[in-house]
């Protein structure tokens, strides 16, 4: 409990309002894939298969986020070895 609140305090006003978001945006799409149990038909290029909306929205759910994770991974891994190269560069000047 105790690294939750250490994690809340390091966040910003903004990463705070995100993390308040995401969490609302959660919750919702949850709430709407309870409501809307129904059997579909998916039509996949080479398959058909029939399954619940709910695991339908779940599935893309966690596919976005699992992108949106590999993308963020890209782009802070490219920025932390920016700095470590710029940090690499003042260290040879000094």
């Amino acid at each position: 409990m105790m690294e939750l609140k250490a994690y809340w305090d390091s966040l910003s006003g903004f990463g705070k309002f995100k993390f308040v978001l995401k969490i609302i945006l959660v919750i919702l799409a949850m709430l709407f894939a309870i409501f809307n149990w129904h059997i579909v038909e998916v039509d996949l290029v080479f398959v058909k298969i029939n399954l619940p909306v709910t695991l339908l929205i779940l599935m893309c759910i966690v596919i976005g986020f699992i992108l949106s994770s590999v993308f963020d991974y890209k782009r802070f891994k490219k920025k932390d070895d920016e700095i470590a190269e710029l940090k690499k560069q003042i260290e040879n000047y000094e």
